[in-house]
């Protein structure tokens, strides 16, 4: 197969309007059907160049042998920008045999599936990590410890001690803590029937060990989980590698069905995703793999830290360095933020950042400088170079918009401290908002406002409330009798159980409608969220109570809340003002990916600020770096500060601004400028307002007659 150059020109149409994709390295790209990995800059246009080239393969299709394409992501996210952007153009790559995805999808739909009901009788019901935390909560709290009798230790005393092994001046409530973490993060490695823990996966306890009664009891709690369709995400890599040894011709099946396998955002993989995509297409040659990502921006991990080293270990490197979001100004500036740069044999760095973006005016990226009391004016400053940039009349602004980004957003979990500051704490109209759609939320006010709105459709909204509805069942121990193989078994209500059940009283059902209509409107057309809160929570307490006869439980009553809570991120007053721009203020972690027409990093703590982490050479004086040098002690915080500082400045097409504590740059700034950054400091503004309001006397103060 090629790819015509007809086909081409009208993806360029479609996907670029007037503007057509580069000779140089993106024509060769989307022509190129070999097997590679892309390395792309930030701005290069690697996602659209990837669409163009899944809409030239599927102008040609269906394919002689009746094969097709597998689109697999890292996240819903960027799988909803396929499907928006070429659903409607090129239909027929969302319909058999080919398959646009999330890797997890992908495993769940043709693998853990089936391994779930092969081994326990039940189909996946819910493959989500919270809910998963959960069920781990409940398992140890129910476990009891070693009584002064006991001969030897309980397994609750062991996971206890293994948990918190080395770890000195914590509290008990510490220490169990991180036991229900230890446990949460065990593997269950069905087929050498081990249990594992670590990065390292050492082996706990196995079927075949001297403790093979831990094994027994860890492994029972697990099966009842398994056989509730209850599974966290790395749960179902087990599942499927079960089943690929177990069941070997579905390999076989795979790679007739699907013959060019494109993995988009590879950095944000882990490796037991990588290793059964290539166990599958990859160890016999026969499909077209092509995975696109940058290296760099590897920073998602299933843990909370920042992934310091990328699992992704690239082969066949095809290289598009050029980027036409960035200036040359903030690309020399990114460039530096590099940690990999794929050094040659000669030592060149063949990944290097190349900012096309030509401005009627150079603007130098801005170092702004604030303290405890002038931080209040950091939005009001980036208001005010917005406007002398003239950016809000600019397309770029209008559609990409002015965003204020953080490394740490909340407190969370963790202690506050006092001297330390987070985005929450220098944006008091700062929320969390998780706008990532998915199917369990913690809180009622969550279900009704984070469901997925981009569809314009009712069912999504729909959808959300008989999910919050199933889990008040769940919650309450309400189950429903299901026949699987010939045995019965209590299984958690499905929504079309639910449904079912109601259909069964003609006016209950009719008026459960026409209540379910009501608020899918509510939630999706007038977004009156309060409104719907109030109302479903009456029903929940009321008439849901009485037909399901429930006892409302203490985590039912979590799960409902004393109170509304909105948990959507909306403008301050400040930032409401007629004069004043709406700016959206997230973390570094929720803009990857997206682009800013101006951005503002604010370094936070987290264990220490940014400024403080990066050490000599450091690359905001534009010093080349030797973080990659194995040879270097003790740069794990500077590793992941570089590649959040990456992520986070590579956002702007037209300006980007990095607001820092002046006292810990106040010796460097003669360095600062001789990178070519511009300083403003706010903290001579604040000083200079009070004197002007407190040291010079009113008009009304001064005596008459007095020169």
């Amino acid at each position: 197969m090629e790819i015509s150059d007809e086909h081409l020109k009208r993806a360029e149409e479609l996907l670029l309007g007037d503007k057509t994709f580069d000779e140089k390295e993106r024509i060769p790209f989307i022509k190129n059907l070999t097997t590679l990995d892309l390395l792309a800059v930030p701005g290069s246009g690697k996602t659209t160049a990837l669409q163009a080239k899944l809409y030239c393969i599927a102008q040609q299709m269906p394919f002689e042998d009746g094969s097709g394409i597998l689109v697999l992501s890292h996240t819903n996210a960027a799988v909803e920008e396929i499907e928006k952007n070429l659903k409607s153009i090129c239909p027929q790559l969302f319909t058999y045999p080919n398959f646009v995805g999330t890797v997890q999808s992908f495993v769940n739909k043709f693998l853990a599936n089936q391994a779930c009901y092969s081994c326990f009788g039940s189909y996946i019901r819910i493959n989500d990590n919270d809910i998963y935390y959960s069920q781990v909560k409940k398992f140890y709290n129910k476990l009891e410890w070693k009584k002064p009798s006991d001969k030897e230790n309980k397994l609750k005393n062991l996971l206890y001690g293994k948990a918190n092994h080395g770890r000195s001046g914590l509290t008990t409530e510490q220490k169990n803590q991180n036991t229900i973490d230890f446990i949460y993060n065990l593997k269950f490695d069905l087929c050498s029937q081990k249990i594992l823990y670590g990065s390292k996966l050492t082996t706990l306890y196995s079927a075949s060990g001297k403790a093979r009664d831990k094994y027994d009891e860890l492994f029972t709690w697990k099966k009842s989980l398994f056989e509730q369709g209850i599974l966290s995400f790395s749960d179902s890599y087990y599942l499927a590698n079960w089943y690929l040894v177990n069941y070997p011709k579905v390999i076989e099946y795979l790679q007739s069905r699907f013959t060019y396998i494109f993995v988009d955002e590879a950095q944000d993989l882990e490796k037991y995703q990588l290793d059964i995509i290539d166990e599958i297409f990859y160890k016999n040659g026969r499909a077209i793999i092509q995975r696109v990502g940058d290296i760099n921006q590897a920073i998602y991990n299933s843990s909370k830290a920042v992934k310091t080293q990328c699992d992704w270990k690239t082969r066949n490197e095809y290289y598009l360095k050029c980027s036409h979001r960035l200036t040359k100004e903030i690309a020399d500036v990114v460039n530096n933020f590099t940690l990999d740069c794929q050094q040659d044999q000669l030592g060149n760095p063949k990944f290097e950042v190349d900012g096309l973006r030509i401005l009627e005016s150079n603007i130098k990226p801005h170092l702004i400088l604030f303290d405890d009391s002038s931080k209040s004016q950091i939005q009001n400053k980036f208001d005010d170079l917005i406007k002398s940039f003239k950016l809000e009349k600019t397309v770029e602004g209008q559609k990409y918009g002015f965003h204020i980004i953080g490394w740490n957003g909340s407190w969370k979990e963790e202690k506050k401290d006092e001297n330390k500051l987070r985005l929450e704490d220098i944006f008091p109209s700062y929320k969390k908002d998780t706008k990532s759609s998915k199917s369990h939320y913690n809180t009622l006010s969550e279900y009704i406002q984070y469901f997925k709105k981009d569809a314009k459709t009712l069912e999504n909204a729909k959808n959300a409330v008989l999910e919050l509805l199933q889990q008040v069942l769940y919650l309450e121990g309400k189950t429903n009798t299901r026949s699987i193989r010939g045995v019965k078994k209590e299984m958690r209500y499905t929504q079309v159980e639910l449904l079912k059940l109601l259909k069964e009283d003609d006016a209950i059902y009719e008026d459960f409608k026409l209540k379910l209509y009501s608020w899918s409107f509510s939630m999706m057309v007038k977004q009156d969220y309060e409104k719907v809160y109030q109302e479903i929570k009456a029903f929940i307490l009321g008439e849901f109570k009485t037909w399901f006869s429930l006892q409302i439980n203490d985590e039912t009553k979590l799960l409902l809340e004393d109170n509304f809570k909105p948990v959507l991120v909306t403008p301050s007053e400040e930032t409401k003002r007629k004069d004043r721009f709406s700016f959206e203020i997230n973390t570094v972690h929720s803009v990857k990916g997206k682009t800013h027409c101006a951005t503002m990093y604010v370094e936070t703590s987290y264990h220490s600020y940014e400024t403080e982490k990066l050490k000599s050479p450091n690359p905001l004086y534009k010093e080349k770096h030797n973080y990659i040098d194995p040879k270097v002690k003790n740069i794990t915080r500077a590793i992941e500060t570089i590649k959040m500082m990456y992520v986070g400045f590579s956002r702007p097409t037209h300006l980007l601004c990095f607001a820092v504590l002046k006292d810990n740059v106040k010796n460097d700034l003669k360095k600062y400028q001789n990178a070519g950054w511009e300083i403003v400091d706010l903290t001579e503004t604040i000083s200079l307002q009070k004197y002007l309001k407190f040291d010079i006397p009113e008009p009304s103060e001064v005596t008459q007659g007095t020169v």
